[in-house]
């Protein structure tokens, strides 16, 4: 059946709008799941865990970012790069505004529990591994001819280790960044076998990745929003 231009669009248009409702309700169940699971004692303690979550966030997102970019080199248009340049300008607008009320709060810092330390550790074990997968695979990919396939397989890697994360972190969002990230990835994995462009695969698997990190990113603001909302009264029980 043939489509019109006009009808695509309105097509098109009817599928955003579901999308847009899609997202917030996700990032309201994040973050609804972010402010009911405490395990933070004081303001100052929510601060540091705002302030380095978001602050890899932002990181993730400008690699994201220019891995997509350097890959497609302007084909479009610089769109991504601009986007996600303003997300990251506002992460680090929100971050400056964490830090200096953290510096301000007159909690003490709570010393790491024996569940923190442990945490930690294997924190560090699931990093060694993925760090060690990630060797593996290109090692793999290059000696088999596939390199084309790196991108896919290395956004993969990343979201598969979200989900041992969020078991020992006890953070219901990282089961849904490590799968919206997965599925990035599969998508990535199944353009390329169809034949699509390295360069056309990356840039839409660095924006996906770049949207899944920011997204995060946009839930960890709001966290610190509410405990700039409660810092007059020192009074907040900050999230996980």
């Amino acid at each position: 059946m043939y489509i019109t231009p006009k009808d695509f669009i309105e097509k098109a248009n009817a599928a955003l709008w579901v999308l847009k409702d899609i997202i917030n309700l996700v990032l309201q169940i994040i973050f609804d799941n972010i402010t009911m699971t405490s395990s933070a004692t004081n303001l100052k303690k929510g601060f540091d865990d705002v302030l380095g979550g978001l602050f890899l966030m932002t990181a993730f997102t400008l690699v994201w970012t220019v891995i997509a970019e350097v890959a497609l080199h302007g084909r479009d248009y610089w769109s991504i790069g601009v986007l996600f340049a303003l997300v990251v300008g506002f992460f680090l607008v929100a971050y400056s505004r964490f830090y200096s009320a953290s510096k301000k709060t007159k909690d003490e810092a709570v010393p790491d529990s024996i569940e923190d330390k442990a945490k930690s550790k294997w924190f560090n074990i699931i990093f060694i591994v993925e760090g060690v997968m990630i060797f593996v695979v290109v090692n793999v990919l290059n000696n088999t001819g596939h390199g084309n396939y790196f991108i896919s397989c290395f956004a993969l890697i990343v979201g598969l280790h979200f989900f041992p994360l969020a078991k020992i972190m006890e953070r219901t969002a990282y089961y849904f960044m490590g799968g919206f990230i997965s599925l990035g990835a599969i998508l990535g994995i199944i353009l390329t076998n169809k034949g699509f462009p390295a360069y056309e695969v990356t840039g839409i698997v660095g924006a996906w990745c770049a949207f899944a990190t920011s997204a995060y990113g946009i839930t960890l603001i709001k966290r610190g929003n509410q405990l700039l909302l409660n810092s007059r009264t020192q009074s907040y029980q900050p999230g996980s």
